[in-house]
C-alpha cells in the first residue's frame, strides 16, 4: 500500500518541541514501513529540518506550518489556512491518514489521494458533519466513540477503535527492582497546562506535606504555548503554589530514551487530568505504566480503556469541591500501601500497558487499511 500520513500545521516531525500524537503517528509511520508499505509523512517545515528526507524507510515532505497560540479560534484560522494551501498539493496514495481540524474538508477535492482515514484524537466540538466524505475514523477511546455517535450517528458504521501504541523497546520497567527509599517520587510528565490539573495537583501535594507523607513531586513537560503548556502566568502560580514544598520542575524532554529513564527513576505517576472533553488516551500514563509506574488518575472514562481502579492504578474524584483532599488521599494510600502490594500493581500495570505496543497496534490499522481498500466504494 502507498500510505500517505499528514500530521497538521503545528509541529515538525520527527518531534523536536512536543506533539505526542505526531511522534506515535512517526512510531506507526515506521512500523508500515518495515511491513513493505510505502509510507509518506507530509508536516510542517521547521528551520533544522530539510524539506525532503527519508528516515528509516519513511519519506518526508515538509512544507509550511505555524506555531500555536493560547486562542483556539485563531489556531482554528490559521489552521484553516493550512489546509487551504496544503490539500492541491497531497500526493497520490491509497490511504490518506489526517490529523488535522480543516484538512479531512478539503482533501476529497484532491484527486487520487485514495482513501480518507481521520486519527481522531480529540474530543468532537461539533465538527463531523464536515466528514462526511472521509471513509474511516479511527478513535482511540470508547468515551471518544460515545462523543461522535451522539453528535454525528451517521459516523458510527464507519468508526473502528484503535488506541494509542506505546513503544516497548523504549519504555520498560527497570531490570533491577527499586531500592526501598523512605521518601516516594511522584512523577507527572505532560503539558503544563490549567486542563492538566496540576495545580490541584500542588494543592494535594501540600495536604499531603502536612501530613508529614515522605514524598517528593517531579514535574516535567512544555509551559509555552506554541508546544501546547499553559504559559507563563500559569507557571508562575505553579511555583507560588510549590513554594516550601518538595516540588521540581523539570524541563521538557523529547528524547524517549531519556524520558524513560525519568519515568523509570520515580515510584509513582500522577495524571490529574480535568479535561473532561479534552482527553482521548492520553499516552503518558500508559508510558509511565509500561516502566512499571503505578499511576494515579482524574476520574475520566478515557482512562477506564486501560486503568483498573485497585489492580493497575487508582481512581480520585475530580469533580467536587474536595477534589484537592481526595487526590491527597488517594496519594497517601499508594505511599503507604504495603511493598508486596505496589510491587503486584506495578506488575499489572506494566502487563496491561505493553498490551498497546507498536507494533500491535500497527498491525490493527493495516488490518483496517486493507479491509477499507476491498470495501469498494467510499460511504457517503
Amino acid at each position: 500500500m502507498k500510505i500517505a500520513i499528514a500530521t497538521g500545521p503545528w509541529f515538525p516531525v520527527p518531534t523536536l518541541q512536543g506533539g505526542a500524537h505526531h511522534r506515535l503517528w512517526q512510531g506507526l509511520a515506521e512500523e508500515f514501513a518495515a511491513a513493505g508499505h510505502q509510507v509518506t509523512i507530509l508536516c510542517r517545515s521547521y528551520p533544522s529540518q530539510p524539506d525532503t528526507e527519508n528516515i528509516n524507510n519513511v519519506e518526508y515532505i515538509r512544507k509550511g506550518g505555524f506555531s500555536q497560540s493560547p486562542n483556539i479560534w485563531f489556531d482554528l484560522l490559521k489552521d484553516l489556512a493550512y489546509a487551504f494551501l496544503t490539500f492541491p498539493t497531497l500526493p497520490h496514495a491509497d490511504i490518506l491518514v489526517i490529523n488535522d481540524f480543516w484538512l479531512p474538508v478539503f482533501a476529497p477535492l484532491r484527486s487520487r489521494v485514495g482513501k480518507i482515514v481521520v486519527s481522531v484524537g480529540r474530543f468532537p466540538k461539533g465538527q463531523y458533519p464536515l466528514y462526511a466524505r472521509v471513509d474511516l475514523f479511527t478513535v482511540l477511546s470508547q468515551a471518544i466513540w460515545d462523543g461522535i455517535a451522539q453528535q454525528y450517528p451517521n459516523a458510527i458504521p464507519r468508526m473502528r477503535l484503535i488506541p494509542n501504541p506505546v513503544d516497548t523497546r523504549v519504555f520498560y520497567p527497570s531490570a533491577q527492582s527499586k531500592p526501598e527509599r523512605a521518601e516516594k517520587v511522584i512523577l507527572y510528565v505532560g503539558r503544563i497546562h490549567p486542563e492538566k490539573g496540576i495545580h490541584l495537583l500542588l494543592d494535594a501535594f501540600a495536604l499531603l506535606s502536612q501530613q508529614d507523607s515522605p514524598a517528593k513531586l517531579k514535574i516535567l513537560g512544555p509551559v509555552k504555548g506554541s508546544q501546547g503548556g499553559g504559559g507563563e502566568g500559569y507557571f508562575h502560580q505553579l511555583k507560588l503554589k510549590a513554594e516550601g514544598l518538595k516540588v521540581e520542575f523539570i524541563e521538557p524532554i523529547f528524547d524517549t530514551k531519556q524520558l524513560a529513564k525519568i519515568y523509570r527513576s520515580a515510584d509513582l505517576f500522577c495524571y490529574p487530568s480535568l479535561a473532561e472533553k479534552g482527553e482521548a488516551f492520553p499516552i503518558a500514563p500508559l508510558e509511565a505504566m509500561v516502566c512499571g509506574l503505578v499511576p494515579i488518575v482524574s476520574d475520566l472514562s478515557c482512562f477506564k480503556d486501560y486503568i483498573e481502579d485497585g489492580e493497575t492504578g487508582y481512581f480520585f474524584n475530580h469533580r467536587d469541591s474536595n477534589a484537592a483532599q481526595n487526590l491527597a488521599n488517594t496519594l497517601t494510600k499508594a505511599i503507604s500501601s504495603s511493598k508486596d502490594n505496589i510491587c503486584q500493581m506495578s506488575d499489572n500495570a506494566s502487563q496491561k500497558a505493553s498490551e498497546f505496543s507498536y507494533e500491535r497496534i500497527a498491525k490493527s490499522y493495516l488490518s483496517n487499511f486493507e479491509n477499507l481498500l476491498n470495501s469498494g466504494k467510499k460511504s457517503g
